[in-house]
């Protein structure tokens, strides 16, 4: 298959290379400094557990309207979704969007496209990018996931990333987790803020993980209570109230190791705008009357 990616940061290279390795036709849209370089070398990917490094040739294209694309796969923040309506209203009908990333409205907060089926997924890595290359952290707590459908091209390509060693999970309803993974993700990310984004010094504020792990459990019973489906497993049987002092404990060991850093942190940082606006749909979803809320005191903007 032929696969554009649009947004070429950590979670473009890394898919666009793996993908690029697995043998499919890999292209860019054009954007800056960071094309112009992909358009010299192709993407470069590199596994911090393993240290294996990926390479994939990349063409740089001016459109995202190529008559020759099988697939868009979006990897913008949600805050910068917004600015490219305009190029992927041109992707013609008969490709293929995914968007991959944290999106808690599901379907009705992507921007208004061509036409195109739509397809809803996110990430199962974090990492950070540097002189052009990815460093990134499988999280094996949650692998890449991708709606289930019978669109055959979804399936190639969860075959595709399975062998070359990036887990897959097909989500039936992908609307409903990611309004949970949101909740979860700005739980995180607002803990970070209060200690700096540290997440050593994080790992160490018993406290603010305490309020952290409370506010992730009462957003999921919120959601649910709304019946909305689709919530992850793992985080349904951690973030419980039964549960709570193993949540603590496994999140102060998480914000310990490297996976606190590439995985959480290193986000927090460089998408400070898009993780504010996260807590900000989250807390108008879940709107409480209580002030001393776990949501609340977590999300809310602090004076």
């Amino acid at each position: 298959m032929n696969v554009l990616i649009v947004g070429a940061g950590v979670i473009g290279t890394v898919y666009g290379a793996q993908l690029g390795a697995a043998g499919h036709g890999i292209s860019v849209l054009a954007h800056g400094d960071r094309t112009d370089a992909i358009a010299i070398r192709g993407l470069h990917a590199r596994d911090v557990t393993s240290g294996v490094e990926t390479h994939a040739p990349a063409r740089v294209v001016p459109s995202a309207g190529g008559p020759d694309v099988d697939v868009v796969l979006v990897a913008l923040r949600r805050d910068h979704l917004q600015s490219a309506a305009g190029a992927l209203a041109e992707v013609t009908p008969d490709a293929l969007l995914l968007f991959m990333g944290n999106n808690p409205a599901g379907r009705s907060g992507l921007p208004s496209g061509s036409g195109a089926r739509v397809a809803l997924g996110f990430p199962g890595v974090g990492g950070t990018i540097s002189a052009g290359v990815a460093t990134y952290y499988k999280i094996a707590q949650q692998p890449t996931a991708i709606e289930a459908t019978d669109e055959p091209r979804l399936a190639v390509l969860a075959d595709a990333l399975s062998a070359r060693g990036l887990p897959v999970q097909r989500v039936v309803d992908m609307d409903g987790w990611l309004a949970y993974h949101a909740v979860f993700v700005a739980a995180i990310c607002a803990a970070l803020y209060r200690c700096g984004a540290d997440p050593k010094r994080l790992a160490h504020d018993r406290a603010t993980l305490k309020l952290m792990c409370l506010a992730i459990t009462q957003g999921f019973q919120e959601l649910h209570a709304g019946h909305i489906k689709g919530c992850p497993r793992n985080l349904a049987v951690l973030h419980n109230r039964w549960l709570a002092p193993v949540a603590i404990r496994y999140w102060a060991r998480v914000m310990r190791s490297p996976m606190g850093e590439l995985a959480f942190a290193a986000h927090a940082r460089h998408a400070e705008p898009e993780m504010r606006t996260l807590a900000h749909d989250v807390i108008t979803r879940l709107p409480r009357k209580d002030a001393s809320d776990a949501l609340q005191a977590l999300l809310a903007p602090r004076p």
